[in-house]
């Protein structure tokens, strides 16, 4: 058998040997060994005297069949305990069959050991290599062999360096990966610590709203205050009043809806942050007990990078490298939304010894959640400051341009009554001077106060007078028109005053009307100018209380 080749290889590989080598099935040796199967009988004795040994003596087996069986129950033995030990050895280094399994044909086995050879290889040089198969195994160059890796179920020599090795690789592995759930710890932390500044400044955004209501509050206030000091004919209500009024009803909505987000019950908030959602404007007290919420998830994060980060000690920690090297799309996101197009780290399986474990997941559950609620209450609190800025905007401009519109009414008015003024002027003089020429009129009809001033030309008896009257029925009616005239002058007179003392009254009208627009000019424009500096960002409620005394 030493000329046959020794394979030194897996299991498979001594048994094929072993077979190979020894073989102690009696049905295999046949009558070649006289160990197993019945020897060959001796050849028959050549005839001797009767005097020889008996027959039986020297025919048949010379050992007692006795010995014979006992050999053979030896043999069978032995052959029965090699075998199993030569089992038992193999399955120390082969894989235990699936129970159920069908068992392995001469044709299979044929087959898989002819793929553990080694395959020829023609370089590109033509010359021919053996290359051993590809994937894993032990590799033989002697045999020309490549069988699969050895499966030892004992320890083998290596064994102490093999255990150090994957200890010390277990340990690296479960480091590396307790850095990622710190790396992930402390990026939570860090946005829930955003979360909290963001919650702070738009309350803080919301407290400076407020506040600037209540300042356009005490602003309407003071328009109307001012604006009373007009004279009675400028008060008649006009659209600036109409828009006054819808200003304090809109900035009283506004003011109780602001109010009320900042004093909305708490039992309500209890209420909305164990579900998670809010159906209401969130309120202050909302906006605090999340702040207070937002703090105790950053205390328990801070508290677990601590406690899951001692094991780091010897490890380099850049933990915002991990994270990007963990993927854009961690497993460990807070707000960011998964995409189907992006690779992404599986969730661990939370871990009680392990370095994801149920407290790590419970703080980044909170985590996500109460980021994603943090910033539906800061959406709907900016929309809220939103909309009171856009009004408070909206009414200023309204009411500003709506002031405008009536100085420049105002203004055109009071021009047209200055040149009304100016027309009653003129016309006041002409009757004065009409008056006055009617006076002198009068006077010179009337004539002289004494008879002797009168000239011979304007006396009834000159002298063609009294020739003209020598007849019948020549009566001159020159005394009677006269009369009529000096009437008729008195009349002019008297209405011309009349007229005068109207013009004069209307004269002092218009001049109260002009009066009245200037003041109601004045105040408008104060009215405006004091909205103008009300609405600066940077004028306070203390000073706009200064301003007027309402």
């Amino acid at each position: 058998m030493s000329h046959m080749p020794t394979l030194k290889a897996g299991p498979e590989a001594r048994a094929f040997n072993f077979s190979l080598e020894i073989s102690l099935d009696p049905a295999t040796t046949g009558s070649q060994c006289g160990l197993c199967s019945s020897p060959p009988a001796f050849p028959a004795p050549q005839s001797i005297p009767a005097m020889g040994p008996p027959a039986h003596l020297v025919t048949g087996q010379v050992g007692a069949e006795k010995w014979h069986k006992d050999a053979y129950t030896t043999v069978q033995e032995a052959t029965k305990v090699t075998k199993h030990c030569g089992k038992e050895g193999l399955e120390l280094w082969r894989t235990v069959p699936v129970p159920g399994q069908p068992e392995e044909t001469p044709y299979e086995r044929k087959v898989r050991k002819d793929s553990w050879k080694f395959k020829l290889d023609v370089l590109s040089t033509g010359e021919v290599k053996r290359k051993p198969p590809e994937g894993p195994g032990v590799t033989l160059w002697k045999s020309k062999v490549k069988p699969p890796p050895w499966v030892c179920k004992i320890a083998g020599p290596c064994f102490r360096d093999y255990t150090n090795t994957k200890t010390n690789e277990f340990v690296a592995q479960y480091t590396r990966d307790t850095r990622l759930v710190v790396s992930r710890l402390r990026q939570a932390l860090i946005e829930i610590n955003e979360q909290c500044k963001g919650l702070v400044r738009v309350r803080e955004r919301l407290d400076a709203m407020l506040a600037k209501i209540r300042q356009s509050l005490l602003t309407n206030k003071q328009s109307q205050t001012i604006r009373d000091h007009r004279p009675p004919s400028e008060k008649i209500p006009d659209k600036v009043d109409g828009l006054m009024k819808w200003e304090k009803e809109e900035f009283v909505k506004m003011k109780a809806k602001l109010e009320g987000v900042m004093a909305m019950s708490e039992d309500h908030l209890k209420n909305v942050v164990g579900k998670g959602k809010f159906h209401d404007m969130p309120s202050s007290s909302q906006l605090l007990n999340m702040l207070q919420a937002l703090g105790t998830n950053r205390q328990t994060l801070d508290t677990l990078c601590g406690e899951r980060g001692r094991v780091l000690d010897l490890m380099p920690q850049p933990l915002r490298m991990v994270l990007l090297e963990a993927g854009r799309d961690s497993w460990l996101g807070l707000s960011r939304p998964s995409s189907p197009w992006v690779e992404r780290n599986q969730t661990p399986t939370p871990d009680p010894i392990g370095p994801y474990t149920p407290e790590c997941a419970a703080a980044l559950e909170d985590a996500r959640r109460l980021t994603v609620l943090s910033k539906e209450v800061m959406a709907k609190v900016q929309q809220a400051i939103t909309e009171a800025r856009e009004l408070r905007n909206t009414t200023h401009t309204v009411i500003e341009e709506s002031l405008q519109g009536k100085r420049d009414e105002t203004l055109c008015l009071q021009e047209h009554l200055d040149m009304t003024l100016g027309g009653t002027r003129s016309t006041l003089h002409r009757c004065q001077r009409f008056q006055h020429e009617m006076g002198i009129t009068k006077g010179m009809t009337l004539g002289p106060e004494s008879s002797k001033y009168l000239e011979t030309r304007e006396k009834l008896t000159r002298p063609v007078v009294r020739v003209y009257q020598r007849h019948v029925g020549t009566q001159l009616p020159e005394p009677a028109i006269l009369n009529q005239s000096t009437a008729q002058l008195e009349r002019s007179m008297k209405e011309t005053g009349e007229n005068i003392e109207r013009l004069q009254a209307t004269r002092r009208q218009l001049r109260e009307g002009i009066h009245d627009k200037q003041t109601g000019f004045d105040v408008d424009g104060s009215v405006k100018r004091l909205r103008q500096r009300n609405i600066h960002p940077r004028t306070c409620i203390q000073e706009i209380a200064q301003l007027v005394y309402t």
